[in-house]
């Protein structure tokens, strides 16, 4: 089984709409958020040159303002230039973790060029499945 990284985070108020729920675009800075410290665990760069080709997101409850929030990233794929990183947020706080939205991030790593490069053994090692 895949590892799972846990990052926890607030709601916070800009990232709500004018009905007072999270709104559905920031469910996207909460994967990047979840990326960012999958990376940082494993001691990987993140960089401009990890420029995201594909993302999803599923919808299933929502949260409001000040809500605590896990992000569950897993690396799910591993490809000859890129990757695709799995991403649940849970609220959480009283009683069991709600299921609030799941999704994907692929990545392809590139040169200066903006060419697909294949990943380095470090990648591989820290994103395998």
């Amino acid at each position: 089984m895949a590892r799972t990284f846990i990052t926890r985070t607030r709601v916070r108020y800009a990232e709500t709409d004018a009905s007072g729920i999270v709104y559905y675009n920031s469910y996207f800075v909460y994967f990047e958020l979840g990326r960012i410290e999958l990376f940082r665990e494993l001691g990987l760069t993140y960089d401009h040159h990890l420029p995201i080709v594909e993302t999803a997101c599923q919808y299933h409850r929502p949260a409001r303002f000040d809500d605590a929030l896990e992000i569950h990233s897993v690396p799910q794929e591993l490809r000859r230039c890129g990757f695709r990183i799995g991403c649940r947020v849970y609220r959480v706080g009283d009683g069991d973790p709600v299921l609030l939205a799941q999704g994907h991030t692929a990545m392809v790593l590139v040169d200066d060029e903006r060419h697909p490069v294949p990943l380095p053994a470090a990648f591989r090692d820290g994103l395998q499945p």
